[in-house]
């Protein structure tokens, strides 16, 4: 997959989604972090982006390796939690994510990504899955901007 165009592209869109995200924990205030308002706190639905960015670029739901230092639903969220994990923490998972998608990227063969997909609603193939994933933290950074923007009048900047 490493010559591929169809890695090319996951890669930048990735890399570009990872800086996306870099900057909005950046721009989130601290008095934004941690509100619960008609929508769950930021750090809720940044968590969220980043734990499904991880979790569908692992290669199956049995191998993912779910981070130990946020409660077991903050994932989920309609869940409330009891404790808002730090920026800091926040930031060390951002980068623990970056680097095993891009390994995950890496090592993918053309019949790894016309293969089986265990995520089966994501799509038929692994393929499919990278495509889905990147939709749907977009979906997310789109959340998390117009938070910022309603909020603090600003956004992360759209990265090529």
């Amino acid at each position: 997959m490493q010559d591929s165009l169809f890695s090319n592209i996951c890669q930048t869109n990735y890399d570009a989604i990872f800086k996306m995200l870099d900057e909005i924990i950046k721009l989130c205030p601290d008095e934004l972090w941690n509100i619960r308002t008609d929508e769950p706190p930021f750090w809720q639905q940044l968590y969220h982006t980043i734990f499904y960015t991880d979790f569908y670029i692992s290669e199956a739901m049995w191998t993912f390796k779910k981070p130990t230092f946020a409660e077991e639903k903050a994932n989920d969220l309609e869940y409330v939690a009891s404790e808002a994990p730090t920026r800091e923490q926040m930031q060390d998972y951002l980068e623990e994510a970056k680097k095993n998608c891009m390994s995950a990227l890496e090592k993918m063969t053309p019949e790894q990504l016309e293969g089986e997909n265990p995520f089966h609603w994501t799509g038929p193939t692994p393929a499919h899955r990278l495509v889905y994933n990147i939709r749907h933290t977009q979906h997310h950074i789109g959340w998390l901007n117009s938070m910022l923007a309603r909020k603090i009048g600003k956004s992360a900047n759209w990265v090529i």
